[in-house]
């Protein structure tokens, strides 16, 4: 009888450390951090630029494509250039979303507080 009393001992201590764990877990997913990139206009200028010119690394329009931007202002800019890159790219429409955001790269360097 001693014996089964000892064999408990494990499973109880595994089911107290499943139930300890389970919050930890469920946080985890519920609190995933943060969801967007901070990037800059020249960032994204960067970007789409290297894009258009095939010069972007192989992984880097995936990137740019699945995270939004934390600038609602760049993120509605990215909106349009997905909508414009791949599969059927149109460069003249990239290029148009690149004017854009260089010019609002301008016109943030040369707003008060900027830099």
């Amino acid at each position: 009888m001693q014996q089964a009393s000892d064999s408990r001992l494990p499973v109880w201590l595994g089911v107290l450390l499943a139930a300890a764990a389970a919050p930890v877990v469920l946080l985890t997913r519920l609190w995933p951090g943060k969801q967007t990139a901070d990037r800059t206009p020249d960032e994204v200028a960067g970007v789409l630029r290297a894009f258009i010119d095939g010069t972007g690394g192989v992984w880097d329009w995936d990137d740019f494509e699945s995270t939004p931007i934390t600038d609602p202002r760049l993120d509605a800019l990215r909106h349009r250039a997905v909508q414009a890159g791949p599969p059927d790219t149109d460069v003249e429409a990239l290029a148009a979303v690149l004017a854009e955001v260089e010019a609002m790269a301008r016109n943030d360097a040369g707003s008060p507080g900027a830099g």
